[in-house]
């Protein structure tokens, strides 16, 4: 029961985690200056790695699929800017998105034999 309840956290935190996302991709952009050229790019990076580690916890997909998934909202988000009137769509973002799904299974290898291994 304990089981259940621990993975029904997880799954909702990954929810949680979709949400915000989508939400701060398409509030108004930031008048303030970056803290660095392209530190969106790292935002971007960061933020699908954190998803790709809640996904594999929440045990939702397998990797291909959640990876997938995962662009395929990076490419929705850039799609759903064109559409607001202070945001652009990046295929750089995209790009940044994909960093962060490597990034992230590299980090959270999928298969825990491989975290072990890797040791």
């Amino acid at each position: 029961m304990a089981r259940s309840a621990g993975l029904a956290i997880r799954r909702a935190l990954f929810g949680l985690g979709l949400a915000v996302i989508l939400i701060l991709a398409l509030m108004p952009a930031s008048t303030s200056p970056d803290w660095f050229p392209q530190a969106d790019k790292l935002r971007h990076a960061s933020a699908f790695a954190v998803l790709w580690l809640l996904g594999m916890r929440s045990r939702l997909m397998r990797p291909g699929g959640l990876s997938l998934g995962l662009l395929a909202l990076g490419v929705a988000i850039e799609v759903a800017q064109s559409f607001t009137p202070d945001r652009e769509p990046s295929g750089w973002d995209v790009l940044a998105d994909a960093v962060g799904i490597a990034l992230g299974w590299r980090l959270w290898p999928a298969d825990p034999r491989a975290e072990a291994g890797s040791a």
